[in-house]
């Protein structure tokens, strides 16, 4: 294959792989009826149109309380092509609700994604028929998943909203609230990643709130790339991102009110973001126009029941300090106050954080005490607006107001998933784009690791015509253009070689 020309038989492979390159078809729409199991019923009745047209989307109702989908099983198993669910109407979100079985016993994950999925304007209630809280929600159990989560309300879990078992998974959140999720004081998750390597984890536009741990807990893994972006955080009982060996981390435009504070008494700074050093890997944190604030009058007088009642601000871990100081956009983080519309506080019937706090120093121990009082029922009354007069509230990198902008109805424009460098999850190269061309087309690969790479362009003989790219590049995505102008219509052939991987697929020149 490195040498000048191509033999007969490497064409036959070439044809081989465009043959069999797989398509995008036009937008389907299967609408799928409210009721007990009606969801999991149309998936299996219409398996076989998906594979054959993988841009199908399944379309769930918006309306009043009827507007219920009961799972009465894991939802998973949907075969290789990936699963979309979307919902169309006005009025509240359809909601997703897991059965209880007969015997009385919870049913455990609600979602199994052993493939891609996406869900865009639905309500996943975490509490089953029965009222008791489900301990995952989303568990991803196969390598190399997307799971796109977009307009979406989560309730209530018992151990974390998305778990993360399998190498190279992509999770991306935008524009989500995600609010109860308690256990006891080291079981209470938003992402759990169990010791595996996530490529990418985007949270953009999201709230997070009465989460009882940290939004994102590592478990001995590697977080290849992290982007968070114009999120607020409250009553968050440790640490927001315990990042653990995480490689190219962004952080900016994000509100953190009251957050940390099971730490509060126990250590000589509140750690908000933590990070372990990796030496000689290349490591990179950008961490910008933060704010982060805490009552500590409040906080204080929780630990009085405590032998330790010092109070610290809550700011990151050395590390990421380091990263900051090193940028010089230490100045850029401030501790400001805000007064939120309706904080979880606020609601009727929560639990104040100071209580929580004061009863947390009863007892400090891990894994023990009831931390349901985490519980609110009432999720929707909250309200994360707050008031436009607080520094926060122009202090994004946009102008606009740090953390989840949706809640004073300004749309965050340009989001830069343009910006969000997805460390891809192995070798591929695509199919060239347009094709059939003239007299220009693009090609794009992905290299999951940094790799020698050499793109080089073919005659239908095998005659080596052009030569696109030679030289190391790092881990990431990349297209290239081809201008044939120079050259007759007829059949070529693009060839990636990169590290030990090679592939090669046909593309056609039509002036």
């Amino acid at each position: 294959m490195r040498e000048k020309h191509f033999n007969s038989f490497v064409l036959v492979i070439a044809m081989a792989i465009f043959i069999s390159a797989p398509t995008t078809y036009a937008q389907r729409i299967v609408d799928v009826p409210a009721g007990y199991g009606t969801l999991q019923a149309v998936l299996s009745a219409d398996s076989a149109n998906r594979v054959a047209n993988n841009n199908t989307i399944y379309r769930v109702h918006r309306g009043n309380a009827d507007s219920v989908y009961y799972l009465t099983s894991t939802l998973t198993g949907w075969g290789t092509m990936p699963l979309h669910i979307e919902s169309s109407g006005s009025g509240d979100l359809p909601a997703f609700i897991m059965v209880t079985l007969s015997d009385g016993s919870t049913i455990t994950p609600m979602i199994s994604a052993t493939a891609n999925l996406t869900l865009k304007g639905v309500f996943i209630n975490g509490l089953n028929t029965l009222g008791v809280a489900v301990d995952r929600v989303i568990r991803i159990q196969n390598d190399s998943v997307t799971v796109s989560i977009d307009s979406c309300l989560m309730n209530m879990s018992s151990q974390s909203f998305i778990r993360v078992d399998n190498n190279h998974a992509r999770i991306y959140l935008k524009d989500c609230r995600v609010s109860n999720i308690y256990s006891d004081w080291s079981n209470a998750r938003g992402i759990d990643n169990r010791g595996v390597t996530i490529d990418t984890l985007s949270m953009i536009g999201c709230s997070f709130y009465r989460i009882g741990y940290r939004v994102y807990r590592d478990g001995g893994g590697i977080l290849s790339y992290a982007f968070i972006d114009h999120n607020t955080f409250t009553e968050i009982g440790s640490s927001i991102f315990g990042l653990g060996s995480t490689i190219n981390f962004t952080y900016i435009n994000n509100l953190a009110v009251n957050c940390e504070f099971l730490g509060q008494g126990k250590s000589s700074t509140g750690r908000l973001i933590s990070m372990t050093a990796i030496p000689n890997s290349g490591q990179k944190a950008y961490v910008a126009h933060n704010v982060f604030y805490a009552d500590t009058t409040a906080l204080h007088a929780a630990f009085t029941t405590s032998s330790d009642t010092t109070v610290f601000a809550p700011w990151f871990a050395d590390t990421i300090v380091t990263f900051i100081n090193a940028a010089s956009l230490a100045s850029t983080n401030i501790s400001s106050p805000v007064t939120f519309t309706k904080a979880p506080n606020d609601v009727a019937g929560a639990v104040q954080i100071d209580s929580i706090a004061r009863w947390y120093w009863r007892n400090p121990n891990v894994n023990t005490g009831d931390a349901s009082i985490l519980r609110l029922d009432d999720f929707k009354a909250v309200d994360l607006s707050y008031n436009a007069d607080a520094p926060a509230y122009t202090f994004g990198t946009d102008g606009k107001p740090a953390g989840a902008a949706e809640w004073f109805g300004i749309a965050i424009t340009g989001v830069r998933e343009k910006d969000l460098v997805r460390v891809p999850a192995g070798f591929s190269l695509d199919q060239n784009y347009p094709n059939p061309f003239n007299p220009s087309t693009a090609i794009s690969y992905q290299l999951p690791v940094n790799s020698f790479v050499s793109v080089k362009v073919y005659d239908e003989i095998g005659k080596e015509v052009a030569r696109l790219v030679s030289g190391e590049q790092s881990a990431g995505t990349y297209t290239v253009r081809w201008n044939a102008a120079n050259f007759s219509s007829g059949i070529y052939f693009y060839d990636l070689n990169a590290g030990s991987y090679h592939e090669v697929r046909k593309m056609v020149l039509l002036k």
